[in-house]
């Protein structure tokens, strides 16, 4: 959701320096009486308007920003076939809002594809070679430099995320994702398991915390073994795991919260003790919100482990 908030904003943003730029160039060609161009920009302006007039309450853009600046592009085509060369250099700040507002290759597409046409239109007009020249290699460049810079906010984004919805320690995944999922997934053909790992303060008090730290990464990894590639992996407390399953056929969550469970006892993670873990299971059936199934699942823990731990409820 904040991400989602903070993209309309860089579009709120964006939109509203085009917007200034276009109202500029409206004025100026109504001043040069080229109605013509002037008329083409009005169209965009009020193309932007609408958009901003979305962002600011929060809706869906009715004119998607990729048609505005293909919009954009055409203007200044155009733009360069009646007045010449000169305005050939808006294409600069076009590639830049170009990289903001398109994804991916998309970008690279839209920027090569006006680079090709101003350089067209340009010889087409007459204008000098070696200026072409020098304005598509500049144009180029600055295209590579884009190229660049976005695949490192990619890569910065991505590092990111993994710091905000990842444990540091197990991998696994932490509350704020499964808040996410919550809100973004059907949730209604899904089951969980969550499972405890029994006397876990013990190993803390005998072996130290890092020992503790070990056994949880160790924990995780023999689990995920088993897991599938729709089942989501949470540490949602000290030593309290859940997987969260998207899809289960019946019958399949205990099956492999029993897996698991023995997994874990026939294991070798500590040679001088046994590591065990606690485990409940509950269905969605139709339900789309987590907590009361979470809760459901919650309390049946609670009742396993007083009836003795090391089992699948």
């Amino acid at each position: 959701m904040a991400a989602q908030t903070a993209h309309t904003r860089v579009d709120f943003y964006l939109g509203a320096c085009l917007a200034v730029v276009c109202a500029g160039m409206v004025v100026l060609n109504v001043c040069r009486a080229d109605y013509i161009l002037a008329g083409a920009i009005a169209a965009l302006l009020l193309s932007v308007g609408a958009d901003l007039q979305a962002a600011y309450r929060g809706r869906t853009l009715p004119i998607p920003i990729p048609a505005i600046l293909i919009g954009l592009g055409a203007v200044i085509l155009f733009s360069v076939w009646r007045l010449g060369p000169q305005l050939g250099f808006y294409v600069f700040p076009t590639l830049i809002g170009g990289y903001l507002a398109m994804p991916g290759r998309g970008a690279l597409l839209y920027s090569i594809t006006l680079i090709a046409g101003v350089t067209a239109v340009l010889v087409a007009i007459g204008a000098d070679t070696a200026m072409v020249l020098r304005l598509g290699f500049a144009l180029l460049i600055c295209v590579v430099f884009l190229s660049y810079a976005a695949k490192r906010i990619v890569e910065a984004r991505d590092s990111l995320e993994d710091s905000a919805f990842l444990d540091p320690l197990t991998g696994c995944f932490n509350r704020r994702h499964l808040a996410r999922v919550a809100q973004s997934q059907d949730l209604s053909k899904a089951a969980l398991i969550l499972f405890d790992l029994d006397y876990f303060k013990s190993v803390n008090d005998t072996y130290g915390h890092p020992t503790g730290d070990f056994v949880l990464r160790a924990v995780t990894s023999l689990v995920r073994q088993f897991l599938g590639p729709e089942d989501l992996f949470f540490r949602i407390g000290g030593e309290e795991f859940m997987v969260l399953r998207l899809r289960s056929e019946e019958g399949s969550t205990r099956a492999l919260a029993e897996k698991c469970r023995a997994a874990l006892d026939d294991s070798q993670i500590l040679s001088s003790r046994r590591v065990t873990a606690t485990f409940s299971c509950a269905e969605f059936d139709g339900r789309t919100e987590i907590e009361p199934v979470l809760g459901q699942a919650d309390v049946a823990l609670l009742q396993a482990k007083r009836a003795g731990r090391n089992r699948v409820v």
